[in-house]
């Protein structure tokens, strides 16, 4: 399930705003920034808070999903603003967004918490939480194929 909210969020937020340069799980990548491999910015980094899931009987399970947006932006920008531009873009991109598959699906995404980054050196760091209701259906056993003859009797 968690894979499939992170590709469906990137693959969303690829087609809506181009401009994101770089798309990764988060794993505290500023506090260790030397020893990082180096990705451009913007960046996008998607963490996932603790998932309590609720079991719906036959292998489904849902749960009110929480990610955190952590977007790394240049603080020396042309435009100082900007990267307010783009926090309400990654909003507008995701605040619709709905995505269904086989054995996953989740429904869009709604901003519940901004934290604005007003101590920041060469990198600005702000942070966007969303929540969505998620169905996970991984775990359902699949109805079993039969092959059947007809015999019509006269």
């Amino acid at each position: 399930m968690r894979k499939f909210i992170y590709q469906s969020v990137v693959e969303k937020l690829q087609q809506e705003i181009p401009e994101i340069a770089h798309f990764g799980l988060w794993n505290n990548q500023l506090t260790y920034i030397e020893g990082e491999v180096p990705f451009e910015l913007p960046a996008v980094f998607v963490e996932f808070r603790t998932i309590r899931w609720q079991h719906q009987g036959n292998g489904v399970r849902d749960a009110a999903v929480e990610i955190v947006l952590h977007t790394l932006t240049e603080a020396k920008a042309k435009k100082p603003l900007q990267f307010f531009d783009l926090l309400t873009d990654i909003n507008r991109a995701l605040h619709k967004h709905v995505k269904v598959s086989d054995y996953y699906g989740h429904n869009a995404f709604t901003a519940i918490q901004s934290t604005t980054d007003h101590n920041f050196g060469e990198i600005r760091h702000d942070i966007e939480v969303f929540s969505c209701n998620a169905q996970d259906c991984s775990a359902m056993e699949k109805p079993k194929k039969v092959k059947a003859t007809v015999k019509i009797l006269t």
